[in-house]
């Protein structure tokens, strides 16, 4: 039987579940929620105590995650489609002013629908330090696993049954996991969440404990249940989901196929009819909490609710116990634990490699000392030793020069190919250019032969179009945002640089410029800090 202790952390909450795993039988040993200050390292003890998980394997979730989509070519061998990854994520890095080796990235592959000769690849990445200060905590505990939440938490569905699904993760803030046919298709994260409804609340109770059990008694108002808004702190709790819905919405038009189910999981659930809420806004697609679908309600000792408030600490213990998808697992490559010395590659500590002891071998026996023919087999083993590694290593430095050489004679080969490749493109480029040139004259002329005016370019147009949304955008942006640049990227598409100190005012700006139809279809990138300020880019389509 398999044990796992599941830990899931974020800036003031610590969820846990203890699982056991048994053949394919999952059973929740115990499980809660603990709120932490500043020492968090204590919390965690007590909780490995009162769990009596001295001696189990944990698993936890990374932080500040980022994921990219590569494609990659489906006939490519498993090296090749690594190096293909690592190279395409180095150029992401590149064009975002990042170095490469500041990050740990992993990968999963799936189908690309799009293109059955290539395969796509979700590519998670975080930042080494924030690896190693989310781990420290666990240095003198069996930290096994480390990984991604919105790819931990389809554990908890009924995978071989291949769902089509979304699952919407509320925590601190909410990341969202669609799920096509049984395979993760896409990963979104929403900034807005918990965290701004806790904090919000704290500044009034002085408590984080008491700000949460007040959103597990505060009710949602439906058409269903008739409960009036007489909660005071509705008025708190209800823009940060009508903004989660409204995402989740867009996501949902965006997804190739039928969506049969959205899954609500993680703190905002504790929230009463936050299901039904969310169902309000999807009349053809069915809401409901997120239960793990190995829970049997025969072997339940608490309300079924409080199992699935602990969610993402399950479907993070499910991974400790190798159920999940250990290809994301940052522990895995990180460190080796066992017995020797311990060596230091950086900041990172690797343990486990032995100190190799050389005995002291006399030569010549005319001083007294042994002869070859007189060494022991211990001494002679060694001795073999010794021959191999300095033959093996005079091989590896021939071949390795042999293999350098000819790597320089292709790398010039290809660079003389390269270069009467780029002349021959540059010559069709050329040639295109004079038949456009000529098209364009012939149009021209035709036109006016048949007394056809012609219409007003793109560019004329968007000289109407721009000053009129700048003027809009100027009436539009809230006191608190500040905006860093506007550019007219291709055609139609403005791309907006903007920064704030808080991030609900950024989310506010975007959604006025869908709401007020200034933009259509309206998305962001994924933000980034820079000492207070946060920066996003907006981009969207001026209005037809």
């Amino acid at each position: 039987m398999q044990s796992c202790l599941g830990i899931y952390i974020d800036n003031s909450m610590i969820k846990y579940s203890k699982i056991s795993k048994e053949k394919e039988n999952i059973k929740i040993e115990s499980s809660g929620i603990r709120f932490y200050d500043e020492n968090i390292s204590t919390t965690l003890n007590q909780i490995v105590q009162e769990t009596n998980s001295q001696k189990l394997p944990i698993a936890i979730n990374i932080s500040d995650e980022s994921y990219d989509y590569i494609d990659v070519f489906s006939l490519l061998n498993k090296s090749d489609i690594k190096k293909s990854i690592d190279i395409e994520f180095e150029m992401l890095c590149n064009e975002r002013g990042y170095d490469r080796k500041l990050f740990e990235n992993r990968y999963i592959l799936s189908v690309n629908r799009n293109n059955t000769d290539k395969m796509r690849a979700l590519n998670v990445s975080v930042m080494k330090n924030s690896l190693i200060e989310k781990t420290r905590p666990f240095e003198k505990l069996k930290l096994n696993c480390a990984s991604p939440m919105s790819t931990s938490i389809v554990n908890l569905l009924d995978m071989n049954s291949r769902p089509n699904a979304i699952i919407v993760n509320i925590e601190e803030t909410t990341t969202v996991t669609v799920v096509m046919n049984g395979v993760i298709e896409d990963v979104v994260k929403i900034n807005d969440g918990m965290k701004d409804i806790l904090d919000k609340i704290s500044e009034s109770e002085n408590s984080m404990t008491k700000a949460y059990e007040i959103c597990k008694n505060t009710t949602i108002s439906t058409q269903e249940t008739g409960i009036s808004d007489s909660d005071e702190y509705l008025e708190i709790i209800m823009p940060t989901i009508y903004k989660i819905v409204n995402e989740v919405k867009r996501i949902e038009e965006n997804v190739v196929g039928r969506v049969d189910n959205i899954y609500l999981t993680g703190s905002g659930i504790s929230i009463n009819n936050i299901d039904l809420y969310f169902q309000n806004y999807f009349e053809d697609t069915h809401c409901e909490m997120l239960k793990p679908s190995f829970l049997k309600a025969s072997s339940l000792k608490f309300p079924l609710k409080e199992y699935m408030e602990v969610n993402s600490a399950t479907a993070l213990a499910i991974e400790g116990v190798g159920a999940g998808t250990p290809e994301l697992n940052f522990r895995s490559g990180l460190s080796t634990v066992g017995s020797g010395t311990k060596k230091n590659i950086g900041k990172l500590e690797i343990t486990g490699i032995p100190e190799l002891k050389i005995p002291n071998i006399g030569i010549t026996s005319q001083n007294g000392n042994k002869n070859l023919e007189e060494w022991d087999s211990k001494e002679k083993l060694m001795f073999r030793i010794l021959v191999t590694i300095l033959i093996f290593t005079l091989g590896y430095t021939i071949i390795s020069n042999l293999v350098k050489r000819d790597l320089v004679k292709a790398n010039e080969a290809l660079a003389t190919e390269t270069t009467t490749v780029e002349r021959a493109v540059t010559d069709i480029t050329s040639d295109i250019d004079s038949l456009q040139s000529a098209s364009d004259d012939y149009k021209e002329k035709y036109n006016r032969l048949i007394g056809v005016e012609p219409e007003g370019t793109e560019s004329e147009i968007l000289k109407g179009a721009i000053p009129q949304f700048l003027q809009q955008v100027m009436y539009s942006v809230p006191a608190e945002v500040i905006l860093v640049s506007i550019e007219n990227t291709s055609g139609n598409q403005m791309s907006i640089v903007a920064k704030s100190q808080d991030y609900e005012q950024l989310g506010l700006f975007k959604v006025m410029l869908y709401a007020d139809g200034i933009l259509t279809n309206v998305t962001s990138t994924s933000s980034y800090k820079e000492d207070k300020d946060i920066y996003v880019t907006i981009i969207g389509n001026l209005p037809k």
